[in-house]
């Protein structure tokens, strides 16, 4: 249970700095496009894809950390 905690803790925080490095400017840009009614903003952009790419990367160093933590104790 323990382990699965700190995996837990260990991926959001990975994941939430991994996140932190997607460049903001494409974001001011939707900005602008709320104001038209016929361009539609997921049609611009997809953000679903920083999220992914940042909590698997997230998950994936978290999961190395646990490993090593584990195999020093």
């Amino acid at each position: 249970m323990q382990t699965l905690v700190t995996l837990l803790i260990f991926t959001i925080c990975y994941g939430l700095l991994f996140l932190s490095f997607f460049p903001v400017k494409p974001l001011k840009r939707i900005s602008n496009f709320t104001h038209k009614t016929k361009n539609a903003m997921y049609k611009h952009y997809d953000l679903t894809w920083p999220y992914f790419f940042s909590f698997l990367g997230g998950y994936l160093l978290a999961s190395m950390m646990v490993y090593i933590i584990q195999d020093s104790i």
